[in-house]
């Protein structure tokens, strides 16, 4: 049942962002920054919640390549939002020294600041539209 579960979120994955993109006026033409920063922000609040270091640093991983993606749209000729762009790279920063720190403590401190930084991406993004 599991499986199924994951087959059914990466099948219909893609459709829902394209629907989110072009169904969504509030996100503008920023959508895809936000869509991306809001599953870093998911992973990163997953990862902050796990009790497996190890599991931690998976979804950090996740989070990280999500969070760079949302920096990328977020500098597009389209969106054109250098705060939105500081702010994901912020989140990428922290994620990278979460995944480097074997101190659950410090893993912890470090996801928060990405989550934060992930947070900042959503609030800049409404000023650049």
């Amino acid at each position: 049942m599991k499986y199924l579960s994951i087959i059914f979120v990466m099948c219909t994955t893609p459709f829902l962002l394209t629907f989110m993109d072009h169904k969504n006026p509030a996100q503008g033409k920023c959508g895809m920054a936000v869509t991306y920063d809001e599953m870093a922000y998911k992973d990163f609040k997953k990862a902050y919640k796990s009790s497996s270091i190890d599991d931690a640093k998976k979804l950090i991983k996740t989070g990280v390549k999500k969070a760079t993606q949302s920096s990328a749209y977020a500098i597009t000729p389209d969106c054109d939002c250098a705060n939105a762009k500081n702010y994901a790279l912020n989140a990428v920063t922290f994620g990278n020294k979460a995944m480097k720190s074997d101190d659950p403590e410090a893993i912890k401190e470090l996801v928060k600041k990405a989550m934060d930084a992930s947070l900042d991406v959503l609030t800049a993004i409404p000023g650049c539209n």
